[in-house]
């Protein structure tokens, strides 16, 4: 009877334009989705109201037999699991929001968000110490135990789904804005297939669906659902990673961020987030007491992360591309060889920087 069931919670959800809210509409008129194949078109005119003329001409097309053997064939694939709303192993947190998908698509292992989960977002377009705290952070906190959840988009997403894959038994999830079918960005392919063997690829959209942008935006309700709390480690002011946070305040969940530099365009989004009350974070042990888990889990002690002040933001940009010496780091910096030294010396004591035989430095902190 599941079986069944889940056919058509599959149908409905592959008729184009359905998405969340309609998916609830329908359900609310006619109760379940087989009702809705087996009703619908002697209900034109309800149909037509609560979707629209479009949607239900689209909606009233796809009650046919080619349908729902489309539908079948996403049932019985192998290596894809189809979870509804109605399925006992729903998550409970992302249940609790206000328009949780109807319909979720999973690859890989069992999906697991009951330990404190954790979204870790920002930027696209990233720095390196972006992406570097965001794989550090990543890292330690799937080392205590705790899913990482992000979205396998390029810059900080990325570097969040390898730190947790770095970690001993470290799991994360990987929510999706397209169908299993395309793997975006295609960069993506090898973190894509190990997210597979060791977390879970999410999606509300069927395998045939395209990386339209229009739905990216609405996969990040269910980054910021399936979390207890999101972290943002870059964001710009017109950051998407901004969209996931408003679906976290919305939803109840705590937000947290990573301070920058103010002069730095890629810290902008999360300093204005820390002015409007997002809780400040230097390390796991931020997050830890917050979501209940023990610190004994972590092997290691937490270490904090650098917060560099605006000359050091400079000399760390210089060097993100290499080594560099004192005359190539006075051109690059504009700062004057006094402040300079004093600069590099700091940073250098502080572990962030690593001097050279031939006064050349280069940057030490990694993960």
């Amino acid at each position: 009877m599941q079986e069944i069931d889940q056919l058509y919670w599959v149908w409905l959800s592959t008729v184009p334009g359905i998405g969340a809210k309609r998916f609830y509409k329908l359900l609310m008129a006619f109760g379940d989705p087989k009702s809705v194949y087996e009703t619908a078109k002697g209900e034109e005119t309800l149909i037509k109201k609560i979707l629209g003329n479009s949607c239900a001409d689209r909606l009233l097309s796809s009650i046919n037999k080619e349908s729902l053997e489309k539908a079948e064939q996403i049932l019985s694939s192998a290596d894809i699991r189809v979870m509804t709303l109605n399925s006992k192993d729903y998550p409970p947190l992302l249940k609790a929001i206000y328009d949780p998908p109807a319909v979720l698509y999973l690859k890989g292992q069992e999906l697991n968000t009951s330990s404190g989960s954790i979204a870790i977002v920002g930027s696209r377009r990233s720095s390196d110490y972006g992406r570097m705290s965001a794989k550090k952070l990543a890292y330690e906190l799937a080392q205590c135990g705790v899913p990482i959840i992000s979205g396998l988009a390029r810059g900080i997403d990325t570097y969040a789904h390898r730190g947790a894959l770095e970690a001993k038994s470290g799991y994360t999830v990987a929510v999706l804005g397209c169908g299993f079918n395309y793997i975006y960005p295609p960069e993506n392919k090898n973190l894509y297939e190990k997210i597979i063997e060791r977390g879970t690829l999410i999606s509300e959209y069927p395998p045939n669906t395209q990386p339209l942008p229009g739905n990216f935006p609405a996969r990040n309700r269910i980054i910021s659902g399936l979390a207890n709390g999101t972290l943002v480690i870059e964001a710009g002011v017109k950051s998407g990673a901004l969209i996931t946070v408003d679906f976290a305040l919305e939803q109840g969940r705590d937000v947290y961020a990573l301070p920058g530099n103010f002069n730095s365009p890629f810290s902008k989004g999360t300093n204005e987030l820390l002015k409007q009350g997002a809780k400040i974070i230097t390390s796991v042990d931020d997050i830890l007491e917050d979501i209940n888990v023990e610190k004994k889990l972590n092997p290691k002690p937490a270490s904090k992360i650098p917060v560099l002040d605006l000359f050091e933001t400079q000399v760390y940009n210089a060097l993100e591309t290499g080594p560099k010496g004192i005359e190539q780091l006075l051109e690059m910096t504009g700062l004057d060889s006094g402040r300079l030294n004093a600069v590099l010396t700091l940073m250098e004591l502080k572990g962030i920087i690593k001097k050279l035989p031939g006064k050349t430095y280069k940057i030490e902190w990694t993960n």
